[in-house]
């Protein structure tokens, strides 16, 4: 079965925040993207309103919509949100990885790496960068092997979700490639404490951008 129209105006509007086509403190019109997916103004209108509601974008009465500036609540709860589930993910992957250096997560996590490197230039496309950014920290959740924990990696929680947070204060590229280099030469070491204290360095990062 097909998605709904307004299904499809969501998914198609959430690729594009992934892939970067909306700035900050940019305005757009629901006409404007209307015409852009071409859809009718309603299955567009409905798509905004869940993205509002997961605060994503921002709704301005009669001036159109634009990406969600998060407050210093929601970058602190973000923050935490990415320490306490990540934190502890990398820490027993480290841990599982000193008793079985053949663990599958880790040789993902080596190739995502791999992959990585030819997008750190940041003339290259955002959104094929990000998308490898998202599948590293995936893997770290899906490691823990537990369907509750694999769940949480579609929460509107946590720096995961939201590649338009890298795109607000130009993030560097190489800043987060370096945050993950870290993290994976501690697992690697199986020093699960080393490990999460260098996950910790990456949500600090993104939380000083913010």
């Amino acid at each position: 079965m097909s998605l709904f129209l307004k299904d499809e105006a969501y998914e198609q509007l959430v690729q594009m925040i992934d892939d970067g086509k909306f700035e900050y403190d940019k305005k757009y019109s629901l006409n404007q993207i209307a015409i852009e997916l071409n859809m009718s103004k309603t299955p567009v209108r409905d798509a905004i309103q869940k993205l509002a509601d997961e605060k994503r974008i921002d709704i301005l009465p009669s001036r159109g919509i634009q990406l969600h500036m998060p407050t210093a609540d929601e970058v602190k709860q973000h923050y935490h949100f990415s320490n306490a589930i990540e934190g502890y993910c990398v820490a027993e992957l480290a841990k599982a990885y000193a008793k079985n250096p053949k663990n599958i997560y880790v040789r993902r996590l080596k190739y995502i790496m791999q992959d990585m490197k030819a997008y750190l230039d940041e003339q290259t496309d955002f959104g094929e960068y990000f998308a490898l950014d998202r599948q590293f920290h995936i893997e770290l959740i899906d490691s823990l092997q537990d369907p509750y924990f694999s769940s949480l990696k579609s929460s509107g929680m946590g720096f995961l979700n939201h590649p338009e947070l890298q795109l607000n204060e130009k993030v560097p590229r190489q800043d987060v490639y370096a945050c993950h280099e870290k993290i994976l030469d501690a697992i690697c070491k199986g020093n699960h404490s080393a490990a999460f204290d260098a996950m910790m360095e990456h949500a600090q990062l993104m939380t000083n951008q913010l």
